[in-house]
């Protein structure tokens, strides 16, 4: 999770790619969106594949196409397609196989606590940037071009994917505990799918509208280039702790409640950015928070899937809510992206960012009022 989550720290990358091969801020969001749209429709075919096929071979799989997308993209010279095929379509694969072996494995192995062990297990993949962005500082200012970056990342962690994955262990179902399998024709019609289908898209949409160009966000401002780094990784930590946090207090207070409390606070902290004008600590502060509020997708979403259609089928399941994800990996970058060319600022990209985090929260707060009426009226 970490090595594949090291993707979040895509605007040092995006950043790098515009200043030294003149890369439009779309077509840089265009790479990452590619990404994050491939690995959820990735993890679909993965959690099929599941039913025949031992989960470490999905590390495997996992770990030569991150090598392979990487070393692809070092040995480009800047070109723009090579670059979108090697890090936007292979690593995107990459991501989807590893992604769901780390996130599922864990979850069977502990059923009764869904909520702490999805937000243990996908905190990693927040906390990926942090060290994503230390080694991309040290490389980059050592005198190294961001090639040379990626091929080192590249080789470094596929070769740490290949090596982890040699102690992935399945755990066999308890016998008493039965749960049906479902199928994809039945809950894609059900209501509260739809719901976690537009939750997932709503928050994922902002968040990663922001981290997608949250580097250069910040640089419009007079902000030292350290502390723009610095942000990136401070945003990762949030993440990171904010998906064990918003896991733990969903196993107390619920999942839709949740939700609402994450979105809502995600959407308050993008709002800011536009509101402050930042400074090097009120742009540290606000990156933490809406890392805080953004991990809250990778966990609560999951864990509301896995309550209501069981654990055995959250592999099967889960992924298809995930496909909001994917679109919103396409959609919210590239909005950003475009708005940032067409008015000369992140203005706008931010207000609609914070609209459609407040959005999903608002669907939560309804969706959590319909339950509680529904209590007391058993």
């Amino acid at each position: 999770m970490v090595c594949i989550g090291s993707i979040y720290a895509w605007s040092i990358i995006a950043s790098e790619l515009i200043d030294t091969y003149k890369f439009s801020a779309s077509q840089s969001q265009l790479i990452f969106g590619v990404l994050i749209a491939i690995f959820p429709v990735t993890m679909i075919f993965v959690g099929h594949l599941s039913k025949t096929m031992k989960h470490r071979y999905f590390g495997y799989i996992s770990g030569l196409l991150f090598l392979s997308g990487y070393l692809l993209a070092s040995f480009s010279k800047g070109n723009y397609a090579i670059m979108l095929i090697g890090l936007g379509v292979l690593v995107g694969i990459a991501t989807g196989f590893g992604y769901w072996v780390a996130l599922t494995s864990p979850v069977q192995w502990f059923p009764e606590r869904k909520g702490l062990i999805t937000g243990i297990a996908a905190a990693g993949f927040g906390l990926g940037a942090v060290f994503m962005s230390e080694i991309s500082k040290t490389v980059l200012n050592n005198g190294y071009n961001v090639l040379q970056l990626l091929k080192i990342v590249g080789i470094f962690y596929g070769m740490l994917i290949l090596l982890l994955s040699n102690f992935i262990y399945q755990t066999q179902h308890t016998a008493g505990i039965k749960e049906e399998p479902v199928k994809a024709s039945f809950f894609i019609r059900s209501n509260i799918f739809r719901k976690l289908f537009l939750g997932m898209f709503l928050g994922t949409f902002a968040g990663l509208l922001i981290i997608g160009s949250l580097r250069i966000i910040g640089g419009q401002y007079n902000i030292s280039i350290d502390t723009l780094v610095l942000g990136v990784a401070l945003y990762a930590i949030a993440n990171f702790s904010g998906r064990i946090i918003w896991g733990y207090i969903s196993d107390h207070v619920g999942a839709s409640l949740s939700i609402f409390l994450a979105l809502f606070f995600q959407s308050i902290s993008i709002f800011m950015l536009n509101v402050i004008n930042l400074s090097d600590l009120s742009y540290l502060i606000l990156a933490s928070f809406i890392g805080f509020g953004f991990g809250g997708n990778f966990v609560l979403f999951a864990k509301e899937t896995a309550q209501v259609y069981g654990v055995k089928n959250l592999g099967i399941v889960y992924p298809y809510v995930f496909v909001g994800y994917a679109i919103a990996g396409i959609a919210g970058p590239i909005s950003g992206g475009l708005l940032k060319d067409y008015s000369g600022t992140y203005f706008s990209a931010i207000v609609l960012a914070g609209l459609m985090s407040l959005l999903g929260s608002l669907l939560f707060l309804i969706h959590f009022i319909g339950q509680r009426k529904n209590e007391q009226l058993v």
